[in-house]
């Protein structure tokens, strides 16, 4: 089936009253999912403007550590059982690409053995073709499921001088441009055996974050990159866009253009306030 019938159905199954009953969301997201933008960028704007999201290269995150999770082979090859294990598997799971490029299986097994002789040399030469590859063909959009994040409106909104997004997270879960999960964070670097990849692996690769970071409360969205898609933007449909929220500081023109646009867009308007008495932002309906 392809990608645009797949989307066809989940548009009717998020419109369906009874899509509840086989919902699949495990990690339990919130309906409404935010990013927080400045009103100075143009690709800022066009988030409103355009419904335009921009699918991010790894290599242009603010973490050195995001998607730079690599599986430890001087830990795990470190002995002759294990190796031969490893070259096994990786045999097994490229047969398709030693097919294509007319390599025997005896001749790979002699590659690797003789690349596995120098394991720093591997895990050093393993890493930078993973993290090439990576920022190549991988795209990385970020959303909260908060919009009242102090920080997160001086980080990410301009100093509270910005504005919030909030959209469907269903609409995005079903949409069918990637990946949709929640990040999670832990204190200690994942221990990644390259015997045992799986699908936790990946997982683990792109889904996992600093203790650091956890204030963020993040839900992500990965993607394959398209190679015909030099921009790396993605329109999203109308509906998607569920509400904005002006910043605390945000100008009075600014202010009126972005509740111009989404007033005329049919998209609920608030306006962020300080709490009173109280380290917290609340909000009022414009």
């Amino acid at each position: 089936m392809d990608k645009e019938n797949l989307k066809k159905i989940g548009a009717f199954l998020v419109k369906n009253p009874f899509s509840s009953l086989f919902d699949p969301n495990p990690d339990n997201h919130p309906n409404i999912i935010y990013k927080y933008r400045n009103w100075r960028e143009e690709f800022h704007k066009n988030l409103i403007l355009k419904n335009e999201i921009f699918l991010s290269s790894p290599n242009n995150l603010n973490d050195p550590f995001d998607c730079r999770i690599f599986s430890n082979y001087q830990k795990h090859i470190n002995s002759i059982e294990n190796k031969k294990e490893f070259i096994k598997n990786s045999i097994s799971k490229n047969l398709r690409y030693l097919k294509e490029h007319k390599i025997t299986t005896e001749e790979a097994e002699n590659i690797l053995n003789k690349r596995l002789e120098d394991t720093l040399k591997f895990q050093v030469r393993s890493e930078v073709i993973e993290r090439e590859f990576n920022d190549k063909h991988i795209g990385v959009t970020c959303f909260s499921e908060v919009w009242n994040s102090i920080l997160m409106w001086s980080h990410y909104g301009d100093n509270h001088s910005g504005y919030c997004v909030g959209f469907d997270e269903k609409l995005i879960r079903y949409s069918q441009i990637g990946k949709l999960m929640r990040v999670n964070y832990s204190n200690e670097y994942p221990d990644l055996n390259p015997i045992l990849k799986n699908k936790n692996s990946d997982e683990i690769k792109f889904f996992l974050k600093s203790t650091e970071w956890s204030y963020e409360r993040e839900i992500r969205l990965i993607s394959l990159y398209n190679e015909s898609n030099p921009k790396r933007l993605i329109n999203l449909d109308n509906d998607v866009i569920k509400e904005v929220i002006i910043g605390l500081n945000t100008s009075k023109k600014d202010k009126e253009e972005i509740v111009a646009i989404a007033k005329d867009k049919g998209i609920d308007v608030w306006q962020a306030v300080k709490g009173e008495f109280e380290f917290k932002i609340e909000r009022y309906k414009l």
